[in-house]
């Protein structure tokens, strides 16, 4: 499902909507308004000027149905929820005869209606008081028009058409009728917040009414999204030209629309070509041509569908689902938050439900069971008063994770002689603020924290720290979230280091690696859950070991739940290091400590001035940039290390291409290929070719092998048939840093023949966390937040290039304009597009913990003196 919001501005701005939606449109147009609130019934007909009127926001009688506030001229009129069916449905829908057509109609209006009765009420809300300060719960009005066919665009034969999209456009008029009988605004931004959560509820009781007709839903997706079984994907793909234009632009991005759903939108809207009249064309004769052409007939597909549901019973269908519902929410949900929004419980609790045979209203019924039987718990609300949840396993772990490094910092240990780590700070030529830092994680605490930002000597601080406890007679060892920054640890800090996942594996098999005279400095702290730092306080405090958390709660934030470190913080007082170092320039320390504290405008602003931000023209024309400014310094600096960043794996793989490209022409990388599938860190499958002189990153550790996640090699030989081999007779001969080593590739390959590497070119920006080179380029996007920025543009001692999509910031500049007033012909300065992309890249996106929800709850009620929420007092903060 998408949803977008068309701001409009003048009443012929308004015609030229209504004609759109209204336009040779032979499917009735028919009103959702369940209230019978302004002189509307429910479920009748849509009425060109009623239309009109409401969406100019007038009344019958050309009067305002606004207060005087609420009548601006850059007022947006409406907003468009757009549902759309599966390519599957619409192609049922387009071959079937008139009583198939009729019952998948039908069944597209009762989904859309479901969807639109979550958005009532969930998510409709009106705005009243000065700037809109105060909500008030409101009833929904849409005119629902539903259309049959996309916009055209240009298929795989050449033939040019729109393809079979059965979508429904619910115009959501911006009135909110509230309690005391005036008008004003909706609340815009709760009802995109939950489109997610309404697009579920969409699939799920779209699923449920066509498994009702004898369809069998497979092939979910992301969301709930679906096909019909017996319709293959080769004419799903053939009919989805318009849907593959904006895939292939978003690929060229090095992005997809799940990644960057803002993005899509905008490439949506920009990529639009006219839509034909219908009146104009024959669309079911084009479909039927154009399919026979390509060996398909779509009238045959009903007959296919029904073959391939088998007589499937509707009632057997939840055997499959319900016993793990419970289980799989909580696993989806809690994977990376510990916070959960209604909306993202109502969204994640009914896409776990699509094609279960269960009705909507009995699946809001399952999920609210979840907070009934207490497998999620209210701990809070919104500012609209919705409810926020948490699971009562990760509240305990993260009160816990307080409670025990409380209790560490309280109890003594080991005691360094003042004097002789003194002498140490002054032999490594330490600066005042790490000496305190470093003398404050030697005291006799069982627990002590530094945190620091990029590039301030982090690591520097530490090696007199060691040297101390180990002279004291006592044993030193470290880990990092990543293998990578372990062995890093290893090499700086002369000391035994492993991944944090390994240690606790050693753990979990009751293996002790740590004991009372043991100190554990953990490396890249800022990027363990709260989860795994449990596990970690766990395993010291029993063991009676010292640990030093080392990290930075600014930079990329947990993968996991809520970050442990911010916990931690609340309990042990923090050393902190906040001078750079890293960067030779005076200019650029200070543009990465503006990044650092959120102003993105100085720091872009001081890149520019130098020539350090570049403008591309597209997607191709950025990478290929990035292709030239790797060049440049190769040529220049051969002996310099460098460091190419991109915030998707998407990204990632665009950039290696280009720089591989250019190897090859070099003759760098020569010889036969081997083309692999390899599987990515966000388990997509991708396609990738190996040769000799391609350098590799290993993303699995493999003991036969000894390498790690992360781990680089340079392939010296390939050996096999290049096609359709066995996997077992390809062999590849690499150097691990002058270590050679051979072997098949069917070592590293899992149950799908999918390897775990990808070329070792560019890196994520998860990936460059904690690496310091010479030079850096990024590739930019308005997808960056703060964290991201600033761990990417403080990587390089010497420069940092920023390249950014100009064509994409002026694309988004424009789609944030008020319509009519949309200027297409003048471009927006540099100034302005480095002011629209500075307030992106300055959003902070910390995690929010289950402890900052119940302190924040706390102090809302001693405030406005409520009594708790939750009279279970085991969850009160403290208990």
């Amino acid at each position: 499902m998408v949803a977008t919001w068309n701001p409009a501005a003048s009443s012929s701005y308004y015609t030229t909507q209504t004609q759109y939606y209204l336009e040779g449109n032979h499917i009735p147009s028919v009103w959702y308004c369940p209230s019978g609130q302004l002189d509307i019934y429910d479920g009748s007909q849509v009425d060109i000027r009623e239309f009109e009127n409401l969406f100019a926001g007038i009344d019958t009688n050309g009067e305002s149905l606004l207060p005087a506030s609420g009548r601006r001229t850059d007022r947006i009129p409406a907003f468009d929820y757009t549902m759309s069916a599966s390519r599957s449905v619409s192609l049922l829908w387009a071959g079937g005869g008139p009583e198939t057509k009729l019952a998948i109609e039908h069944a597209q209006a009762k989904a859309v209606r479901a969807a639109l009765s979550v958005l009532e009420r969930e998510a409709s809300y009106g705005r009243r008081g000065k700037g809109g300060l105060f909500y008030e719960k409101v009833a929904l009005t849409a005119a629902c028009f539903q259309h049959g066919d996309s916009r055209p665009a240009r298929h795989s034969d050449g033939r040019e058409f729109g393809d079979p999209n059965l979508h429904t456009h619910c115009v959501i008029p911006n009135l909110a009728v509230r309690a005391d009988g005036t008008i004003g605004a909706l609340h815009s931004t709760v009802l995109r917040d939950w489109k997610m959560a309404a697009g579920a509820t969409y699939h799920a009781a779209l699923a449920f009414e066509l498994q009702k007709l004898g369809y069998t839903i497979d092939r979910i997706g992301h969301n709930g999204t679906f096909e019909i079984a017996g319709i293959d994907d080769e004419i799903i793909g053939y009919f989805s030209a318009r849907h593959n234009e904006i895939v292939d632009e978003l690929s060229e991005a090095g992005t997809t629309g799940k990644e960057s759903p803002e993005l899509a939108a905008s490439v949506s809207k920009s990529t639009r070509s006219a839509k034909l009249p219908s009146h104009d064309l024959d669309s079911d004769q084009i479909w039927r041509e154009a399919a026979l052409a390509n060996g398909f007939d779509i009238s045959d597909l009903h007959r296919l569908a029904l073959e391939a549901a088998n007589g499937r019973d509707l009632a057997t269908l939840s055997a499959d689902i319900l016993p793990d519902y419970r289980s799989d929410v909580i696993c989806e949900l809690m994977e990376t938050r510990s916070v959960v929004d209604r909306r993202d419980l109502i969204r994640a609790g009914t896409a776990e439900l699509v094609g279960s045979g269960l009705t909507p209203e009995q699946i809001a019924n399952r999920i609210e069971g979840l907070v009934k039987d207490d497998d999620f718990v209210a701990l809070g609300t919104d500012v609209i008063g919705a409810l926020r949840y948490s699971t009562p396993d990760r509240i305990k772990i993260e009160k816990n994770v307080v409670h025990i490094a409380s209790n560490m910092a309280q109890e003594n240990w080991h005691e360094i002689d003042p004097a002789d780590i003194t002498e140490r700070f002054q032999q490594h030529g330490l600066s005042v603020e790490q000496s305190a830092a470093a003398l404050a994680a030697c005291s006799t605490a069982r627990i002590a924290c530094i945190e620091g930002s990029p590039g301030s000597g982090k690591t520097t601080t530490l090696a007199p720290i060691v040297e101390a406890y180990k002279n004291a007679g006592l044993r030193v060892i470290g880990a990092a979230s990543a293998w990578r920054i372990a062995n890093e640890l290893k090499v700086d800090l002369q000391i035994e280091t492993r991944a944090l996942a390994s240690w606790l594996e050693v753990a979990h098999h009751n293996h002790r690696f740590l004991d009372h005279r043991t100190l554990l400095i953990v490396d890249e702290a800022g990027l363990m859950s709260s989860e795994d730092t449990h596990k970690l306080l766990q395993a010291v405090e029993k063991s009676g070991a010292k640990v030093v958390l080392v990290g930075d709660r600014d930079q990329l934030q947990a993968i996991g739940g809520a970050g442990g470190l911010p916990l931690v913080a609340r309990a042990v007082e923090n050393s902190s290091v906040s001078t750079i170092v890293r960067q030779h320039e005076a200019w650029a320390r200070d543009a990465v400590t503006a990044l650092g504290n959120g102003d993105a405008g100085a720091a872009l602003g001081a890149f520019a001035e130098r020539g350090l931000l570049i403008e591309a023209e597209g997607d191709a024309a950025s990478i290929r940039e990035i292709g030239d400014r790797w060049a440049q310094l190769r040529r220049s600096n051969p002996a310099k290390s460098m460091l190419l960043i991109a915030k998707t794996n998407a990204e990632v793989r665009a950039i290696n291409e280009q720089i591989r490209s250019r190897l090859k022409a070099e003759g760098v990388v020569y010889g036969p290929e081997i083309p692999l599938s390899t599987i990515t860190p966000s388990g997509h499958t991708a396609k990738i070719n190996l040769a000799a002189g391609d350098e590799i990153r290993f993303l699995k550790r493999d003991d036969g092998l000894g390498v790690i996640n992360g781990t680089t090699a340079t392939v010296l030989h390939v050996a096999g048939r290049t096609e359709n081999a066995d996997l077992e007779t390809q062999v590849v001969d690499v150097s691990i840093h002058g270590r050679r080593l051979s072997f098949p590739l069917s070592t590293l390959a899992d149950d799908k023949n999918r390897l775990p590497i990808s070329h070792a070119y560019a890196s994520t920006i998860y990936g460059a966390q904690g690496l310091t080179v010479d030079n850096a380029i990024v590739l930019l996007s308005p997808a960056y937040d703060k964290h991201d920025t600033y761990v990417a543009a403080s990587r390089a001692r010497d420069s940092t290039q920023l390249v950014v999509n100009k064509n994409i910031v002026n694309k988004s500049i424009r789609l944030g304009q008020s319509a009519p007033f949309i200027d297409r012909d003048t471009e927006p300065s540099q100034a302005e597009r480095i002011r629209w992309l500075a307030a992106r890249l300055s959003r902070s996106n910390i995690k929010e913990s289950t402890v900052d929800l119940l302190e924040y709850e706390a102090c809302k009620r001693a405030a406005l003196q409520l009594r708790p929420l939750d009279k279970r007092q085991d969850l009160e903060l403290g208990a």
